[in-house]
C-alpha cells in the first residue's frame, strides 16, 4: 500500500476390551506468549470441509487428499472440498479412516462397517454375524494387492464382497491396535500385549515382543532415510525398533510433553512431528517446538499427521479442521503477537542495538529484540508523531521518522526532535547521501535536511513517492509521473526515462549495472546503464501484482519485490541476460498488500511490512524438492443443441464415445492436483485431429468446442506449476464424430454423377431462358422508366405548383398596386424574387435527383449535409453531420433513394427550424456488417408528442417516403426533451 494523504478408537489394556472403545482425547488450554507466528494454513467448514473433527488423512493415486471426519468424508484437490456422507451412500457419517487403493477405489471405515466407492458408486460390505461393534479403524493394501482392515480391533481380509477374519499365527486372539504397510508392501500389525508382527508369504513373523505389556501402539511409521528403523507411537511415548531391538526414542525430550500423544509423522527432512491433545510438537535438532494457538496453530487435539507426495505436511485437528504447515521459510507478526489492531506497518529499520523497529500508521513505533515486541515511548501530546509513514537509520545510527502529517523527526534512542519547517508535510521516503544530507520525498515535492535545516530541492514541486542516491552528488526522485534526476541539488531537465513517464514510481533500486523501478500499475522496469536497454516485467511474467511497493536485495543478490498481492523474488540470469520472477510463497495467508518502501534486509532475513502486519522471510532457504502435479479430466459433456426440430440432451461422455455428426458441441473440464500451490497451476492442451500443437499456457480449466467437424479426436492436457514443472502424466480422452450420409464416399460419387447430368440439362435449357431473360430485363427497364416519370411528375407538382400559384397571386397584387408608392412595389417585387428563388432551388433538387451520379450514397449524404448547412446558416442553430466517409462510395442506390432520402431529411430539418426552437442539430450516419445504413438526427428543441404528430401531414409524408425505399423510421420525443429520429435502410454494394 502507498500513502497518498478423533476421537480415535484404539485397543488398550484389558479393561478396555469389553466390546467398548476408548476415546483418547482430553482437551485443555495452555497460554504461552510468543513473539512470532508460524506459517500454518487452515481449512475449515467455511472452505467447504464437511466437518471440523478430522480423524485421518490419506492421499489417492490422483494426489487428492481424503479426509475422514465425524461428519462424513471430504475429498480435497487443493482448491475444493467434495463431500461424501450417508446421503451419498456411506453407511454412517462417523468415518474413522479413508483409504485409496492402487486401482483408484476409495475405501471407508465407519462406525457402522466398511464401504467402497468404485466408479462414483458406494457399496457397503456386510459385517460378520453376531458382531456387536462394527467400527472400522484401519484399511491397508499390501504389495500383492490384498485388502485388509481392522474391524472392532480384529484383523479381517477382504475377499470379494466378504470379510474373512484372520488370526496372527493362528493362536493369538488379542486385539490388534494398528496396521501399516512398508515400502515393499509387507503388512505389519501391532498385537496388544504381544508385539510387532509382519506377514511373510501367508505366515506371520514376530519382529519384537513387548516387554512392557501396558504399551498400546497406535501408529507404526517407517524411517524415510533408514530402512531398518521403525517408529512406534504409544500415548505416553515413542519407541524405535531396529531389528529386534525395541528402545525408547528421545525419552528426555518426549517426557517434556505433558499431553497425550495421538499421532506421529516424519517429514521430508527426517524431523519428527508429534500430534497431541494440545497442539503439535516438532522434534528437530534435538529440540522440541510446541505449536499452539499462541504461535499460529491450534490448541485442539491433532489426531493425524500426513506427509503427502509433494512433501506438504498436513495436520488433522479435532474441531479446527485441516492445517497445512508452510515451512519455516517465513514467519508473521500480527495482532496475535502484540501488534495493535491497526497493523499497517509503513516503515521498518534497525537501531544501533540491532533491534528491529516497526513504524505503524497510528500506532507509533514498536521494537523487536529477537524475543518480544514492545512499544517505544513517544510524547503523548504529539499524536501526529504516531502516524508513522516511513523509518530510516542513517550512518550515525540516528533514526529518522517520516509522519503522515507532522513532517520529519529525529530519534536518538532517547529524545524525539522535529525538523523545523517540515510540520505540514507528509513523508513518503527518506534516504541519506554520501555527504550526510538527508533526502525526503513528500506529496509536495522533494526536500533535503542539511544541518537540521529543511530545504526544498530547486523549486521541485512534483508529488514524490521515493528518493534514491545514485552518486556522490546526485539523487533520483520517483514521482507520480516518472522519475527525475537532481545533481548538486538542481534538477536536470534533460534527463528522460520515457518508459515510466506515465507511471507513478513507488520504489527504486540500484542493482549491479541496472536501475530497477517499481511502478503503480505497470510492474517493474529495468534500465541497463551500460547498454540503455529497457525491459518491463508484469503479471504476465509471473508478478503477483503490477503494483510494486518495495524493492530490496539480500546477500545472494535476490531481489524481494513487495507487491499488491504478496512478495515475488526477482533473480538475474547471467546467461539469458534477463530477470526471472518466481513466487516467494504458496500460502494464501501471505498474499498480502505490501506497503511502500516498508522493507528491510537484516540478519539473513527479509522484513516486509504489509497492511496487516509483518512477514519475515528467511533468505537462502532451499525449498524441498516437490513431485510434479497430477492432471486428470473431470468431465466431458455433450452440450444440448437443436437439429431438425429435435433436441439433443446434455449428457456425460465416457472415454471412446462415438457421436453422430449433429452431436458436435463438446465441453471438457480438467483439473491439476498440486497441493503445494494449487493456485499457481497452468495448463496446456491439444485436440488431436483438430490442433497441430499444444495451446499456450492458460489458467482456465474448461475448454469448449462448439462445432466440431466429423473425425477421430484425442484430447490431451498437461499441468504446469508456477516454476514450470510439468505433470508426469498427460490426461487424455478420445471420442469420434461420424460423418453425415452426404459426406460419405458413395454419396459424393452419386452427387458428382447428378451434377454432370444437371449440367447437361442446364446447358440445354440455358439458351431457352436467354430470350425470356432479355424480354424480362427490357420489361423491367420500361417499368422503371415509368416509375421515374411518375415520381418526377409528383415532385414537380409538389415543388412548383404552390410556388407558381403564389407568383400569380403576387402578380395580381402588383397590378392593383401600380399607382401606389415605390416602397410597396419593391416589397412585392422582393417577394416575387424569393418565391422565384425557391422555385429554382426546388427544381435544382429534382434535377439533382435525376442525375445518375446522384445514385451514390456518398453524394446523397453530402447533398443532405450541404442542405442543412445552408438552411441553418445565419441562424443560432449549431448544425453537425458526422460519419460521412469515402467508404460510402461503394454503395450505389436506385433513383428512388436519391430523391426520397434528401426529401425526408429536408422535411425533418425544416420542421426543426420552424417549430422546435432548437440550438443544436446533429446527424450521424453509420453502417454495420449487414450493410444497413443507420441515420440518427437529434435536436435539443422543445420536443413534441410523437403519437399526436404522426397524425400530421408532414410526418406522414416522411413515413411514406421511408416505405418507398424499404426503410424503417423511429421517432422518439416528448415535450421539453428534444427529438430523436432514427432511419434504417438496407444497402447494396457496387458490383
Amino acid at each position: 500500500m502507498v500513502n497518498i494523504n478423533k476421537r480415535y478408537i484404539v485397543a488398550g489394556r484389558s479393561r478396555v476390551f469389553s466390546c467398548s472403545c476408548v476415546l483418547l482425547f482430553i482437551f485443555f488450554n495452555q497460554s504461552v506468549s510468543f513473539a512470532q507466528k508460524h506459517a500454518f494454513l487452515n481449512y475449515g467448514i467455511s472452505d467447504g470441509l464437511i466437518q471440523s473433527q478430522i480423524n485421518t488423512i490419506h492421499q489417492g493415486i490422483d494426489h487428492t487428499l481424503w479426509l475422514a471426519t465425524l461428519g462424513g468424508v471430504s475429498r480435497f484437490d487443493g482448491r475444493e472440498f467434495t463431500p461424501y456422507s450417508r446421503q451419498t451412500g456411506l453407511p454412517n457419517n462417523s468415518v474413522f479412516t479413508a483409504y485409496a487403493d492402487k486401482k483408484g477405489n476409495i475405501w471407508f471405515g465407519t462406525q457402522d462397517g466398511l464401504a467402497k466407492m468404485t466408479d462414483k458408486k458406494i457399496y457397503t460390505y456386510p459385517t460378520p454375524p453376531n458382531l456387536k461393534a462394527k467400527f472400522v479403524t484401519s484399511i491397508m493394501e499390501d504389495g500383492a494387492a490384498n485388502m485388509w482392515c481392522l474391524l472392532s480391533n480384529h484383523l479381517y481380509k477382504i475377499i470379494g464382497n466378504k470379510l474373512q477374519k484372520q488370526l496372527i499365527q493362528d493362536t493369538i486372539k488379542q486385539p490388534i491396535t494398528c496396521l501399516e504397510v512398508d515400502k515393499i508392501g509387507q503388512l505389519y500389525a501391532s498385537v496388544y500385549r504381544k508385539g510387532i508382527y509382519y506377514l511373510n508369504k501367508d505366515k506371520w513373523v514376530n519382529v519384537a515382543e513387548y516387554k512392557d505389556k501396558s504399551l498400546i501402539i497406535t501408529k507404526i511409521i517407517f524411517d524415510k532415510k533408514d530402512t531398518h528403523r521403525i517408529y512406534l507411537l504409544d500415548d505416553k511415548g515413542i519407541y524405535t525398533l531396529t531389528g529386534n531391538d525395541l528402545q525408547s526414542y528421545q525419552p528426555k525430550l518426549i517426557s517434556g510433553i505433558k499431553s497425550r500423544l495421538l499421532s506421529l509423522e516424519q517429514d521430508v527432512n527426517g524431523d519428527m512431528w508429534i500430534g497431541t491433545n494440545n497442539g503439535a510438537y516438532l522434534l528437530k535438532n534435538n529440540e522440541l517446538t510446541h505449536f499452539t494457538d499462541s504461535n499460529g496453530f491450534t490448541n485442539k487435539a491433532i489426531t493425524d499427521i500426513f506427509n503427502d507426495n509433494d512433501n506438504n505436511l498436513w495436520l488433522a485437528s479435532q474441531g479446527n479442521g485441516l492445517y497445512k504447515y508452510e515451512g519455516d521459510s517465513f514467519l508473521t507478526f500480527d495482532k496475535s503477537q502484540g501488534l495493535p489492531n491497526d497493523q499497517d506497518i509503513m516503515g521498518i529499520t534497525k537501531d544501533k542495538n540491532n533491534n528491529i523497529l516497526l513504524g505503524i500508521n497510528g500506532g507509533g513505533i514498536m521494537r523487536y529484540d529477537g524475543n518480544k515486541l514492545s512499544f517505544i515511548d513517544m510524547p503523548k501530546d504529539i499524536q501526529s508523531l504516531k502516524k508513522v509513514q516511513c523509518l530510516y537509520t542513517d550512518k550515525k545510527k540516528m533514526i529518522w521518522i517520516g509522519t503522515e502529517i507532522g513532517g520529519i523527526w529525529k530519534y536518538d534512542g532517547k529524545t524525539f526532535t522535529k525538523i523545523l519547517g517540515s510540520d505540514q508535510y507528509s513523508v513518503n521516503g527518506i534516504t541519506e547521501d554520501e555527504n550526510g544530507t538527508i533526502w525526503v520525498a513528500t506529496p509536495l515535492g522533494c526536500f533535503y535536511v542539511e544541518n537540521n535545516v529543511w530545504k526544498r530541492l530547486d523549486n521541485f514541486y512534483s508529488f514524490s513517492f521515493s528518493v534514491m542516491v545514485t552518486g556522490k552528488d546526485s539523487v533520483i526522485v520517483g514521482t507520480y509521473d516518472g522519475i527525475a534526476l537532481a545533481v548538486n541539488k538542481k534538477v536536470v531537465n534533460t534527463f528522460k526515462f520515457k518508459a515510466v513517464k506515465t507511471s507513478a514510481v513507488y520504489c527504486m533500486l540500484k542493482y549491479k549495472d541496472f536501475l530497477i523501478v517499481g511502478t503503480d500499475d505497470r510492474g517493474i522496469f529495468t534500465l541497463n546503464n551500460k547498454t540503455g536497454l529497457v525491459k518491463n516485467y508484469s503479471v504476465n511474467d509471473g508478478l503477483n501484482s503490477n503494483a510494486i511497493y518495495s524493492l530490496t536485495t539480500d546477500e545472494w543478490g535476490n531481489i524481494f519485490a513487495g507487491t499488491g498481492r504478496g512478495v515475488n523474488i526477482v533473480s538475474f540470469d547471467l546467461k539469458q541476460d534477463n530477470f526471472t520472477i518466481s513466487a516467494n510463497n504458496t500460502s494464501k495467508n501471505t498474499l498480502l498488500e505490501s506497503n511502500q518502501n516498508a522493507a528491510l534486509y537484516a540478519d539473513h532475513k527479509m522484513w516486509i511490512g504489509t497492511t496487516v502486519g509483518v512477514v519475515v522471510y528467511k533468505t537462502g532457504v532451499i525449498n524441498s524438492i516437490s513431485s510434479p502435479p497430477f492432471i486428470l479430466i473431470k468431465s466431458v459433456r455433450l452440450l444440448p443443441e437443436t437439429y431438425d426440430n429435435k433436441s439433443v440432451p446434455e449428457m456425460s461422455l465416457t472415454n471412446g464415445a462415438k457421436l453422430s455428426y449433429n452431436q458436435n458441441h463438446i465441453t471438457i473440464s480438467f483439473s491439476g492436483v498440486y497441493l503445494k500451490n494449487p493456485q499457481g497451476l497452468s495448463y496446456q492442451y491439444k485436440l488431436r485431429g483438430l490442433d497441430s500443437s499444444y495451446s499456450a499456457l492458460v489458467k482456465n480449466n474448461v475448454v469448449d468446442y462448439p462445432s466440431l467437424p466429423p473425425g477421430n479426436y484425442v484430447f490431451e492436457v498437461k499441468a504446469y506449476t508456477a516454476d514450470g514443472l510439468a505433470s508426469k502424466n498427460t490426461a487424455s480422452f478420445s471420442f469420434s464424430i461420424t460423418a453425415p450420409f452426404y459426406q460419405t464416399v458413395t454419396f459424393r460419387l452419386l452427387a458428382i454423377a447428378a451434377l454432370i447430368l444437371t449440367g447437361i440439362m442446364v446447358e440445354i435449357l440455358r439458351h431457352r431462358f436467354k430470350a425470356r431473360r432479355r424480354e424480362a430485363i427490357n420489361k423491367m427497364r420500361r417499368d422503371e422508366n415509368l416509375k421515374i416519370r411518375q415520381q418526377t411528375a409528383e415532385d414537380f407538382h409538389d415543388e412548383l405548383g404552390n410556388k407558381l400559384t403564389r407568383i400569380t397571386v403576387l402578380s395580381d397584387i402588383l397590378d392593383t398596386k401600380m399607382d401606389e408608392t415605390r416602397t410597396d412595389q419593391k416589397k412585392l417585387l422582393e417577394q416575387i424574387r424569393q418565391n422565384a428563388s425557391s422555385l429554382y432551388n426546388g427544381t435544382k433538387d429534382i434535377l439533382w435527383a435525376l442525375d445518375p451520379k446522384s445514385d451514390n450514397l456518398y453524394e446523397i449524404l453530402n447533398h443532405i449535409k450541404d442542405f442543412g448547412t445552408e438552411l441553418f446558416l445565419d441562424t443560432k442553430v449549431d448544425f453537425k453531420f458526422d460519419g460521412i466517409t469515402t467508404s460510402f462510395n461503394q454503395f450505389n442506390l436506385p433513383m428512388e433513394y436519391s430523391r426520397n432520402l434528401p426529401m425526408i431529411f429536408k422535411e425533418l430539418l425544416n420542421n426543426i427550424l420552424k417549430h422546435a426552437g432548437a440550438t443544436s442539430v446533429h446527424i450521424n450516419a453509420t453502417t454495420d456488417r449487414r450493410n444497413e445504413l443507420c441515420m440518427i438526427i437529434t435536436d435539443n428543441g422543445s420536443g413534441f408528442d410523437a403519437n399526436e404528430t404522426y397524425r400530421g401531414q408532414g410526418l406522414k409524408n416522411i413515413i411514406n417516403r421511408t416505405k418507398r425505399i424499404g426503410g424503417e423510421i423511429e421517432i422518439a420525443s416528448a415535450h421539453g426533451s428534444g427529438a430523436t429520429v432514427t432511419l434504417k435502410i438496407k444497402l447494396n454494394r457496387k458490383t
